[in-house]
């Protein structure tokens, strides 16, 4: 389900790409271009997807035994925990998205580092929250639909062994 929203990025991109081109007469449209969705996609959609996963893999699992509110219920965790790897990639992202190596010439690597990131903070705080949010936003319908969609496959094909995450356990 995830995948279809990353080849529907990719699409995107090639569809302006494509306006871009036509509008203007320079190949440098497509190196400003697709560095941009290119960033998009590995900061925003690709670790919304890997905290789902990890989340419905090691904390809540999703079984076949499962009521459908537990399902719904552990498919909106998955879109929070989505959303919190969304917030650190991003914040990571945002802190060094500005590095500024020429204080490092004269007082050491150390002087630029520690400027960038005290001058970045405030604006990468809550650029990531915004990007957080908004990913999850867009994305929990999708990721409750593929919970209710893997409870349905796993009542047809019950698993061979017992399902079970951190959160069984407590």
């Amino acid at each position: 389900m995830l995948g279809t929203r990353v080849v529907l990025q990719l699409l995107t991109t090639a569809v302006d790409a494509g306006l871009a081109l036509t509008q203007s007469n320079s190949s440098q449209v497509l190196s400003q271009l697709f560095p941009y969705y290119a960033w998009g996609l590995v900061l925003g959609i690709l670790p919304f997807a890997i905290g789902v996963f990890l989340c419905l893999w090691l904390l809540a699992p999703i079984a076949a035994e499962l009521h459908i509110a537990h399902v719904i219920t552990r498919s909106l965790l998955a879109a929070a925990a989505g959303a919190v790897v969304v917030f650190l990639v991003q914040l990571l992202g945002s802190l060094f998205q500005n590095f500024d190596d020429s204080a490092g010439r004269v007082f050491g690597w150390a002087q630029g580092f520690f400027t960038t990131v005290s001058s970045n903070a405030g604006w990468a705080f809550s650029n990531s929250l915004y990007t957080a949010l908004s990913t999850a936003i867009n994305l929990i319908p999708l990721t409750v639909l593929a919970g209710v969609l893997l409870w349905v496959w796993l009542r047809a094909h019950p698993a061979k062994h017992e399902v079970s995450g951190l959160i069984d356990q407590v």
